[in-house]
């Protein structure tokens, strides 16, 4: 779809969107504001308080992928319980005695004029916090805990003892924050390991959608227009690091957006790679291999098993599927069997990075940005024209106004409906 079709398209919607929708959600400041968290942080505020209310710790899991504002969720919400305590700890990749120190020393700092006990387990901190919550509400925060793992293995089987016989009578609000989707579901989610079923909430820290991108960007440049915001939702697939680097460089236009992507030492050349580094550890040849054909277009299962010849590639699809949630299954509506489903990566700015990046290391290797920079331009209206059908569920997803939102595709592929989206009294067909 061209620029000129958008635009008269996005009329038309905020036309239709003054009328119908609600989509606007209340915002709070991020960069000069923070945005679009508000559930969140009620939800964070809640937990804090049912700690109070029943004289019990409780257990949070905050998830999301790399740079999508955990943190910031934390800190920010934690400000405004300012009679309680907060403890924020963060899982450094340093020995455990050096971990236990670092930790008990922000303790004792934080609350003051305790006796710190000598601790030679990291869930014995934990337990020392539980104990101190017998005479005093805290908030203890954890950051990026998937990262015990390589620390001291033995603390996500030591804890759930240490939870279950200390929490009662004590009042501790403990956040467990991480970034790495496949560690974190095997943590707190596998019914087989210890932690399953003992978290109280579970939050997860989404991207930006299109209607809080377009609220930052009118809000950095008033004078913006559709293609702008075509553009930075391609670019940064709504991750807050990546829309605030833009910002803050006063990167408002597309032009400007991609001046300042291709360029040596460009975050939004870099991520891409530490994310699957992270998630990859044992398995990323095929996996990568699978993510780049989607990304280019190849989203039927027989295209991706040809692609990978006589390995099969059901297992890794469904991993990157379950575990690492990096892509999503789509099955046509209506359709009496999922063999004919197609696979869309989930991740928003690993589509870009895939196309134009990880496609193109000939290039970075020789720092050749600018030819990056012409690749993209040259081929980025075809590629944001299948970007625009994630924009427009973006913005019937957000409308809730619709029980039901899919494509449809007949059996050979050969006709196909971009967006269905049905309530209760009517289809609509685009």
């Amino acid at each position: 779809m061209n620029f000129r079709v958008f635009r008269l398209i996005c009329v038309e919607y905020r036309t239709f969107a003054s009328r119908t929708f609600d989509l606007r959600t209340k915002l709070i400041c991020l960069m000069k504001k923070y945005y679009d968290r508000e559930i969140e942080q009620k939800i964070l505020k809640e937990e804090s308080q049912l700690v109070s209310t029943n004289q019990m710790s409780r257990l949070a899991v905050i998830t999301g992928r790399r740079r999508v504002g955990k943190t910031e969720l934390i800190l920010r919400s934690m400000k405004s319980e300012n009679e309680v305590p907060f403890i924020y700890l963060f899982a450094s990749r340093v020995t455990s005695n050096a971990l236990i120190g670092d930790w008990l020393q922000t303790i004792s700092n934080t609350l003051g004029g305790h006796f710190v006990p000598r601790c030679e387990r990291l869930s014995q901190i934990i337990e020392y916090l539980l104990f101190l919550g017998k005479s005093q509400r805290i908030n203890v925060a954890i950051d990026e805990c998937q990262d015990i793992n390589a620390i001291e293995p033995s603390f996500w089987s030591e804890l759930p003892k240490i939870w279950d016989l200390n929490k009662k009578n004590s009042q501790v609000f403990l956040m467990m924050s991480g970034s790495i989707a496949s560690a974190m579901r095997n943590i707190f989610k596998e019914y087989s390991e210890p932690l399953y079923g003992r978290v109280d909430r579970f939050i997860q820290v989404r991207p930006f959608g299109i209607a809080v991108l377009e609220e930052i960007l009118r809000d950095f440049n008033p004078r913006f227009n559709s293609d702008d915001l075509l553009a930075l939702y391609t670019l940064t697939g709504g991750i807050p690091w990546f829309v605030e680097d833009l910002m803050d460089r006063g990167a408002t236009t597309a032009k400007k957006m991609a001046e300042v992507v291709f360029q040596p030492g460009s975050k939004f050349i870099m991520d891409g790679e530490i994310l699957l580094a992270n998630e990859f550890r044992t398995e990323g040849t095929l996996n990568r291999t699978l993510l780049q054909a989607i990304a280019s277009g190849l989203t039927k299962r027989e295209e991706l098993q040809n692609l990978a010849g006589d390995v099969s590639v059901s297992g890794s699809l469904s991993r990157l599927e379950k575990r690492y949630e990096l892509i999503t299954k789509e099955v046509a509506l209506f359709a009496k069997s999922e063999r004919k489903g197609r696979y869309y990566i989930s991740d928003r700015y690993l589509s870009f990075w895939f196309a134009f990046v990880q496609s193109k290391e000939q290039w970075i290797a020789q720092n050749n940005y600018e030819a990056l920079k012409g690749e993209f331009l040259s081929r980025y209206e075809t590629f944001s024209g299948r970007v625009l059908e994630s924009v427009f569920f973006d913005i019937f997803r957000e409308s809730k106004k619709f029980e039901t939102l899919g494509r449809w595709w007949d059996r050979k592929g050969q006709n196909e409906i971009d967006l269905i989206a049905i309530d209760k009294t009517s289809a609509y067909f685009f």
